[in-house]
C-alpha cells in the first residue's frame, strides 16, 4: 500500500483566514499566545476575549515570524518587546492591523489591534448618551477654546467619541488638525498628523508645530507625559479647543495626576473646562432576548424593591455566538468645570473633598447611566457589574 503523505499546512494561509474570520466576528483584537504545546488564538469581540484557534507547536514560529516579517519587524530578535503595523484587505476593504510582540517563558505573544479605515464614525447622537446628556455633550464642545477630556480605562470607547466629535465640528470654517499614535480612521477636511517617535515626531513636538498652524481646534490621541501635557495646557490658553484623552478612573484623580506632571493648579483651572467619563457595555442580543425575573442581588443593584419586576437578557443563539450579547453602546458621566470647581482646584482641596464636589456637580453618574441602560432592555446587570463595577452601598446590602 502505498504511504499516504501529510497534507502540507502553510502558516501563513492559517494566519490570513484567522484574520478573515477576525474582520467576519467584529473583533478588535486577535491575541497569539505562545503555550507550552501550541499558540493559542483568542478574539477580543465587544471588549470579552474568546478563544478560537489553537495553532499546533510545528507551526507556531512559523506563524509568529510571518505576521512580524508582514508588519516589517525584526524576525530573528525575539527577547525585547516590539510594534509593527501591516495593511490588511478583506473583502474589498483595507483594514490597518497595529502589531504588538511581547516575550513570554513559552515564546512571543503578539496581539493585532484591527482598525477599519473605512468604518463610519458615528454621530454623537448615536454614542449611546441619555437625552438629557445630548444637549450637555453638544453645549461642551461649542466652547471655542479649552481642554475638553475623555478619560476612561483602554477599550472603553474614547478614541470613536473623539472623532465622532471632530466629525462634528468638522466645517470649512474651522481649520482642525488631529495629533495621533496612529491615524486609526481617516476625515477629509481634518489635517492628520502621524506620530513618529523613530523620526523625532512626538506628541510634544508636533503641538508645538500645530500651535504655528492657525488651528481653530486640536485633537491630540493621548496626553503621556509632562511635555506633552504642558504644550496641551499652552494650547488651550491660548485660543484654541483642545480635544484629548486620559486614562484614569475618575475625575480627581484626573487633577491629582496633572499636578505630578507638574501643571499649576492655576493652569488646571483656567484650561480644563470639562471632563467625559466612557465606557463601552455589551447590548443584549434582539435575536433572543427574553424576560426573566431577576435575583435579590440584582434587584439590590437596580433598587428595586417592589415585586413583580422583570428584567432582560440574551438567551443565547447562533447570532450572538451564544453570548446572549451582541454589539456595544455607551455610557457617559460629564462634568463640568464651573466656578465652584475651579475655585476648589485653585485652594489645594483634597482628593475626597473633590470626588464630593463632583458627584454633587453631576447629574448623572456612570452607573446611573447604566442603570438607564438596563431599565430600557439595552444591557444586563452582569454586565453593568462587569463594566462599572459594584456600588459599596450594594455590597453592603
Amino acid at each position: 500500500m502505498a504511504k499516504v503523505k501529510p497534507v502540507e499546512v502553510d502558516a501563513a494561509d492559517i494566519v490570513e483566514k484567522i484574520l478573515h474570520k477576525a474582520v467576519d466576528e467584529r473583533a478588535s483584537d486577535v491575541h497569539f499566545q505562545s503555550e507550552r504545546e501550541d499558540l493559542t488564538v483568542r478574539f477580543r469581540i465587544d471588549g470579552v476575549l474568546y478563544v478560537v484557534q489553537n495553532i499546533p507547536q510545528y507551526l507556531r514560529d512559523g506563524a509568529i515570524s510571518f505576521i512580524k516579517l508582514t508588519a516589517q519587524m525584526d524576525i530573528v530578535e525575539h527577547q525585547i518587546p516590539q510594534g509593527g503595523r501591516l495593511e490588511f484587505n478583506h473583502k474589498g476593504r483595507l483594514y490597518d492591523i497595529r502589531v504588538s510582540s511581547i516575550p513570554t517563558i513559552y515564546g512571543e505573544a503578539l496581539v493585532l489591534r484591527i482598525f477599519n479605515r473605512e468604518s463610519n464614525i458615528l454621530k454623537i447622537e448615536e454614542l449611546g448618551f441619555d437625552s438629557d446628556q445630548i444637549e450637555v455633550a453638544k453645549q461642551i464642545i461649542a466652547n471655542p477654546y479649552g481642554m475638553v477630556l475623555i478619560t476612561g480605562p483602554s477599550g472603553s470607547g474614547k478614541t470613536t467619541f473623539l472623532y465622532s466629535i471632530l466629525n462634528a465640528l468638522n466645517k470649512p470654517e474651522r481649520n482642525i488638525i488631529s495629533i495621533e499614535d496612529p491615524v486609526e480612521f481617516h476625515l477629509d477636511g481634518v489635517r492628520q498628523v502621524q506620530i513618529s517617535e523613530k523620526k523625532g515626531m512626538d506628541f510634544a513636538k508636533a503641538i508645538r508645530e500645530m500651535m504655528r498652524q492657525d488651528a481653530n481646534v486640536t485633537m491630540l490621541g493621548e496626553i503621556r507625559d509632562s511635555d506633552t501635557a504642558g504644550m496641551a495646557f499652552q494650547a488651550a490658553l491660548t485660543g484654541i479647543l483642545v480635544l484629548s484623552t486620559f486614562h484614569t478612573f475618575d475625575v480627581a484623580g484626573l487633577i491629582v495626576r496633572f499636578t505630578e506632571l507638574d501643571i499649576p493648579r492655576s493652569v488646571i483651572s483656567h484650561a480644563l473646562t470639562s471632563v467625559i467619563s466612557t465606557r463601552l457595555v455589551r447590548r443584549i442580543c434582539s435575536a433572543c432576548s427574553a424576560n426573566y425575573e431577576p435575583s435579590d442581588l440584582e434587584k439590590r443593584f437596580c433598587g428595586i424593591k417592589h415585586d413583580p419586576f422583570l428584567l432582560q437578557r440574551g438567551e443565547g443563539c447562533e447570532a450572538c455566538r451564544n453570548t446572549g450579547y451582541l454589539g456595544r453602546t455607551g455610557i457617559f458621566e460629564i462634568v463640568y468645570f464651573d466656578d465652584e470647581i475651579q475655585t476648589r482646584i485653585l485652594e489645594e482641596a483634597s482628593p475626597s473633598a473633590m470626588r464630593e464636589l463632583f458627584k454633587k456637580k453631576t447629574d448623572k453618574t456612570l452607573y446611573d447611566a447604566v442603570l438607564q441602560k438596563i431599565y430600557d432592555g439595552v444591557t444586563t446587570v452582569d454586565e453593568a457589574i462587569r463594566v462599572v463595577g459594584m456600588p459599596l452601598e450594594v455590597r453592603r446590602g
